[in-house]
């Protein structure tokens, strides 16, 4: 009977743990890719100067960087470093004023949170 019951803990533990790295992770990447998105659209449109810009990136660069110690406990650091270097690079290129490599940056910032999300969410070809 105590086996039983320590398997039960054991389970509900696993359980809890997945549904909550799978709320927290969808919770993450909806986030980025909101704001990518955004930073890019915008981009397209306004000057790399604008103040506005530059505080979003920063804000998303700070956000990235206190979520991602967390999101390494089930995704490789490996698969995560892309979108810190785009990152440094989209936030490097605001501070050089340079509004062609601010462009390409978000684009492939927000190309690498999408490919990120694709592979690790739930979907019908990931569980194949």
């Amino acid at each position: 009977m105590k086996i039983w019951f320590v398997m039960l803990v054991l389970f509900l533990s696993v359980a809890g743990l997945c549904l909550f790295d799978g709320i927290y992770t969808t919770k993450v990447f909806n986030k980025l890719e909101k704001e990518s998105e955004y930073i890019y659209k915008t981009l397209l449109t306004e000057d790399v100067g604008n103040e506005n810009i530059k505080t979003k990136i920063e804000n998303l660069n700070e956000y990235w960087t206190k979520k991602m110690d967390i999101l390494c406990v089930s995704i490789s650091r490996k698969d995560l470093q892309p979108v810190s270097d785009y990152l440094q690079y989209l936030y490097t290129s605001t501070i050089n004023n340079s509004q062609d490599e601010a462009i390409t940056y978000s684009r492939l910032l927000h190309y690498n949170i999408e490919g990120l999300r694709e592979n690790i969410g739930i979907n019908a070809i990931n569980l194949l």
